[in-house]
Formats: C-alpha cells, structure tokens, sequence
C-alpha cells in the first residue's frame, strides 16, 4: 500500500518569535517581584532568629528589648527595633514575644508590593 505525499504540507514546528517575545515578558513581570522580595525575606528570618535569642535569653521586658536590638546591630536589621516588640511576661519569666511590621517594595515606576510580616515566639 502506497500513500501519497505528494499534496500533503508539512506544519512548521517551534515557537515564532513574538511567542518568545511575550514568554519573556511574562516571565520577567512574574520573576522581578520575587526577585526584589528576597531581601526582605531574609530579613524576616533575621528578626525571627534575633527574637527567639532574645527570649531565650532575657527575663524582663527591658532585657529583650535590649538583647534583640544588639541582635539587630550584628545582623542589620532596620525594618523593626526592640521597642516595637510585644513581650508577655508574667512575673519575672517571658511566655511570648510578637512582632509585626509592614515593607513596601518597589516594582515597577509608581507600583509597589506591600508585605505584612509577623511572628511570636514563645
């Protein structure tokens, strides 16, 4: 059995490149935002570290205040102080520490992404 090719075209195959054009414009909107949260990410795994330090080792409100802001001098961190930690103590032993604080990331000319951070340690 013979088939016959002869009137048959073959479809081309592969992306042209306005495809590509638009693939890499999706991918850098997607990616950039990622990219510029990353800072302020480590960051907030610097103040969870410095925070449980800071607990384990103080047992007044004025001692994690004071431990944690050192904390904060060796490892950078600007976006909170030790004044705007919540410590609840009850009689001379702290059961937690809270922290909450808001980063503002600029994306695009007048576009920016806001990140609501928060953590306790208890």
């Amino acid at each position: 059995m013979r088939i016959r090719q002869a009137g048959l075209k073959r479809e081309s195959r592969g992306i042209t490149m306005f495809g590509m054009l638009i693939g890499i414009i999706v991918l850098i909107t997607a990616v950039l935002p990622a990219i510029r949260a990353v800072p302020s990410l480590i960051e907030y795994q610097a103040i969870t570290h410095a925070v449980k330090l800071a607990r384990d080792r103080a047992n007044t409100r004025e001692e994690v205040v004071s431990a944690f802001d050192k904390q904060a001098t060796i490892d950078d961190i600007t976006s909170i102080r030790g004044q705007d930690l919540e410590v609840l103590d009850s009689g001379g032993s702290i059961q937690a520490v809270h922290f909450s604080y808001k980063r503002e990331i600029p994306l695009y000319g007048p576009i920016s992404m806001v990140i609501t951070y928060s953590g306790t340690q208890r």
